[in-house]
C-alpha cells in the first residue's frame, strides 16, 4: 500500500495576509547598522556634553575621541543607508 502524502497549498487571502505582515514588521525592525550607527553618533555626542557639564576632564584625547566617533557614525550612516 502506498501512503498518500497531502500537500499544503496556502489559500490566497493567506498569503496576502502574510505579505502584508512581514512588510509591516520590517519596516518597524531598524537595521542593525544603523542602530550601530546611531549609537556611535549619540556616544560622539555625549562626550562633549559630558566635558562641558564636568563629568569628564577637558583634554584633547577625549575631545578627539567625540570626534572620532560622530564621524564614524555618520559614515557608516550614509553608506548603510545607500547615499554613498
Amino acid at each position: 500500500m502506498t501512503t498518500l502524502i497531502q500537500t499544503y497549498t496556502p489559500r490566497l487571502w493567506h498569503i496576502a495576509f502574510i505579505k502584508k505582515y512581514e512588510a509591516i514588521i520590517e519596516r518597524l525592525i531598524p537595521r542593525r547598522c544603523m542602530v550601530a550607527s546611531i549609537g556611535l553618533l549619540l556616544a560622539g555626542m555625549g562626550i562633549p556634553v559630558l566635558t562641558l557639564l564636568g563629568f569628564f576632564p577637558v583634554n584633547l584625547l577625549l575631545g578627539f575621541t567625540g570626534f572620532a566617533l560622530v564621524a564614524t557614525g555618520g559614515v557608516l550612516t550614509l553608506t548603510r543607508c545607500g547615499e554613498i
